[in-house]
């Protein structure tokens, strides 16, 4: 008796100790194909055909190489993408996702691997106020900004993405300085990026969280993607 009591918490300490998948992601991956859900959003991914390029494509590219897998890019919507994921169709979803509860109630999420923050930037040259309180702030068509610049007294604009630096404008400081502003120190928002893989997978979790929080430089990165678009 004391030898199999010896035994069975040996093995719940080994269950406990290496994460496993429900349906072996992992090891279907490595050495083999690693299916990856894309949606478009410049500069996160690019689509260029059936190809996708971009940020993510590039960490997923090398998190591949990692395992000796092959990549096979999937293109929809992330509603249809989600739909694949939570039926195992798919190993991970990319789209420069940033984290809220509805993502995570439909699929596992990453630990966030980036935190953008979104600030006002100004020309190079032109004075920074002390407040924001008044001043005319430019933003695109399609932004989750302009109820934090109310908040902070501005009053948004919205504007066609400039060409020149022309004014204040809010974004993210990669997005700024790729379109010659210089980001004030006024936070408005921080998106913590992440991917998506199926529920349940953790040793793949834990593979790909690993490969993320090995990577460095990716606002850099994402600004000298931007700046070719």
């Amino acid at each position: 008796m004391p030898a199999l009591f010896l035994l069975l918490c040996f093995g719940l300490l080994q269950g406990c100790r290496y994460p496993q998948d429900v349906e072996g992601t992992l090891d279907t991956v490595r050495g083999g194909v690693l299916d990856v859900g894309v949606t478009e959003n410049p500069p996160w991914v690019i689509r260029s055909g059936d190809n996708a390029q971009g940020l993510e494509p590039e960490i997923v590219r090398s998190l591949a190489d990692q395992l000796n897998a092959d990549v096979r890019w999937h293109w929809g919507s992330e509603s249809q993408l989600l739909r694949a994921l939570k039926r195992f169709q798919l190993d991970l979803v990319i789209g420069g996702i940033a984290k809220n509860k509805w993502i995570s109630m439909a699929a596992a999420p990453t630990k966030p691997y980036v935190k953008v923050r979104s600030t006002v930037g100004f020309p190079e040259g032109q004075a920074v106020p002390e407040s924001l309180d008044g001043m005319t702030v430019g933003v695109s068509a399609v932004n989750h900004l302009a109820k934090a610049l109310s908040d902070q007294g501005a009053v948004p604009e919205i504007r066609d993405e400039p060409q020149q630096p022309n004014g204040a404008f809010a974004g993210p400081g990669w997005w700024l300085r790729a379109h010659g502003y210089e980001p004030g120190p006024f936070k408005l928002t921080t998106d913590k990026h992440v991917m998506l893989l199926p529920k349940g997978e953790n040793a793949w979790m834990m593979a790909v969280e690993e490969h993320l929080n090995s990577l460095s430089g990716l606002e850099r990165r994402l600004q000298q993607l931007e700046a070719e678009l």
